[in-house]
């Protein structure tokens, strides 16, 4: 079963419900006069380890990950022990995310927030907009390179970075043009991992390019090869939403850098 397609098509008629509800010429003023927010791009400058902290509640293969997921505290906590940036996950469905946990996360911590999600409309980007998002992801295994490509500038059109996300060869050469190219060890089609074969394809990442490792990165060790491949950031999840106090287990990820 291809769980990409699934996700996707049970999203479409709640976003119809959410176009009818708020017009995209009313959700469009509402983006314009969103407070700024810092560029998400600009934490990964510099030296040392770059991570995005993502809230995540559950996900389809692994079920419930968080059952208590308070995402005042745990984005307060995240920010004061070191996180870049942070992830938050508003597919409602298999993640048990919302907009909501993007609002609160914008009116708790200033540091650059990603809108996780499954993108394939431009009300879903302004959408992020509104909500206090610096970033946005695009999925390649989802969207046709050209709509790829004009999400891409409307995202830039609104202010936003985009994190292209690849999973292939083939995908990331649709995901390069992104301003940060994501290499996610998990297979959304599958939700099966491999971290050897994520370093495989971040070597091929020029080197003027912000690679993000995704996915399966829970130690060290997972750490040192993503970045001996080029990896400039990790996006992490499971690893902080499992841990009794996230922040102390981001803090032991940082230390050791």
């Amino acid at each position: 079963m291809n769980i990409l397609a699934e996700i996707v098509e049970k999203l479409k008629p709640r976003l119809e419900e959410r176009k009818r509800a708020l017009p995209m010429d009313v959700l469009a003023e509402q983006a314009a006069q969103a407070p700024a927010r810092p560029k998400f791009a600009d934490a990964f400058r510099g030296d040392g380890v770059h991570i995005i902290a993502e809230l995540k509640k559950a996900s389809p293969s692994k079920g419930l990950i968080r059952n208590d997921l308070n995402v005042t505290s745990l984005a307060a906590e995240l920010a004061a022990n070191g996180a870049a940036t942070l992830s938050v996950l508003t597919e409602p469905n298999y993640f048990l995310g919302s907009e909501e946990n993007l609002a609160i996360a914008a009116k708790t911590v200033s540091i650059p927030l990603l809108r996780k999600d499954f993108i394939f409309d431009e009300y879903q980007i302004l959408e992020a907009k509104a909500l206090g998002a610096s970033c946005v992801l695009l999925i390649a295994a989802m969207l046709p390179a050209e709509r790829f490509q004009q999400l891409l500038e409307y995202a830039h059109a609104q202010g936003l970075d985009v994190l292209g996300e690849a999973h292939s060869e083939e995908e990331l050469k649709t995901a390069v043009t992104a301003d940060l190219v994501g290499v996610n060890a998990r297979d959304l089609r599958t939700f099966g991992t491999s971290l050897e074969r994520s370093a495989a394809l971040i070597r091929t990442i020029p080197k003027d390019r912000v690679a993000i490792a995704e996915s399966a990165v829970r130690n060290r060790a997972d750490m040192d090869m993503m970045t001996a491949a080029g990896a400039k950031g990790f996006l992490i999840g499971e690893t902080l939403m499992r841990a009794e106090h996230p922040g102390l287990k981001l803090k032991e990820l940082l230390q050791c850098c």
